[in-house]
């Protein structure tokens, strides 16, 4: 039984470990970009605010896929 509560402990910490890049590598990325191009073109914050709307997409949609399967398994099993 220890084994299976080990699994689990390293599953929960491999996901909150995705979790975690996906949530800040677009978001991060998207916005540096953003500031970047704004500099580059002089075009105030309007490059940083898409990069971060753009970014919020993606981390969203990244998201759902990674979560889907394990909320549908759940709905499964009870």
């Amino acid at each position: 039984m220890a084994n299976r509560d080990n699994f689990k402990t390293f599953y929960a910490l491999s996901l909150a470990w995705q979790l975690g890049f996906l949530i800040a590598v677009p978001l991060a990325g998207f916005m540096i970009a953003g500031f970047w191009l704004d500099k580059k073109i002089n075009s105030g914050p309007f490059m940083l605010l898409a990069g971060m709307i753009v970014g919020v997409v993606i981390t969203v949609y990244e998201v759902y896929h990674l979560l889907a399967p394990l909320i549908s398994d759940k709905e499964k099993h009870g």
